[in-house]
């Protein structure tokens, strides 16, 4: 009888532990997350402005049998380029060197490659800022290298565009913002606050290529090249998130 007891009290002590050591536990329905709860949208602003500047590529390209032929050619006829420039009110802080090389130049006959002489190139990048004078520039710099001139491109740019962005970025988030209340009104959702933006800002123009020519001045009595700078379109994009409830 005794240890009847002993056992049942074995039972209950153990039945009392493990109900001890079971707590209750609330099953909480998942939901999503507030980051789960948006609407991304990509909205777009353009303003149109006037070039203020434009960047001229231009050297000269030298061939003779020597290198030194070759580089005295190039020398003196880049040069009187700069002198050009200079003449023509292009500070000297705006004209930089952007390339100078020399290549040996060959012939391929039957009987194999032939050395026919070197090749020199110079060229230089020059910030042109007054924008009436472009034409008289690329004139008297194809007149002063002579024959062997080489007029690359032109870039026409806006030098300060900030004033453009601001207004093209306002613009894009009023597009977004209109897209985002549109989704939402046809998604039966309210729409939040942003919960992100992400812009992007773009806003050149391309290069107006030159053919590789020195005959634009070779007359002095022929009329000037005709350049026109045309319009610029600073472009902003923005990606919003809005939250949406």
């Amino acid at each position: 009888m005794k240890s009847l007891k002993l056992l049942c009290l074995g039972l209950s002590t153990l039945l009392v532990l493990t109900l001890a050591g079971c707590e209750s536990q609330i099953v909480t329905p998942l939901l999503p997350s507030p980051a789960d709860r948006t609407v991304h949208v990509t909205g777009n602003g353009s303003v149109v402005g006037e070039p203020d500047i434009a960047t001229l590529n231009l050297g000269v390209s030298a061939e003779k049998a020597s290198v030194e032929e070759a580089r005295e050619a190039a020398a003196s006829a880049m040069t009187s380029v700069i002198e050009s420039l200079k003449a023509n009110d292009v500070a000297e802080k705006d004209i930089q060197t952007e390339n100078f090389s020399i290549y040996p130049q060959y012939d391929y006959t039957d009987n194999g490659r032939v050395l026919r002489g070197y090749r020199v190139n110079n060229t230089v990048s020059t910030k042109v800022r007054e924008l009436e004078n472009l034409s008289d520039i690329i004139d008297d710099a194809a007149g002063a290298g002579g024959d062997i001139v080489v007029v690359n491109s032109i870039q026409f740019m806006i030098e300060d565009s900030t004033a453009l962005q601001t207004q093209a970025r306002a613009l894009a988030v009023k597009n977004a913002e209109a897209k985002a209340q549109t989704l939402a009104e046809a998604s039966g959702v309210t729409l939040g606050k942003p919960v992100t933006i992400t812009e992007t800002t773009y806003g050149e123009s391309p290069p107006i290529a030159f053919a590789e020519s020195a005959a634009l001045a070779a007359d002095s009595a022929r009329s000037s090249t005709p350049v026109q700078a045309g319009e610029l379109t600073v472009t902003v994009n923005v990606t919003i998130v809005y939250e949406i409830k």
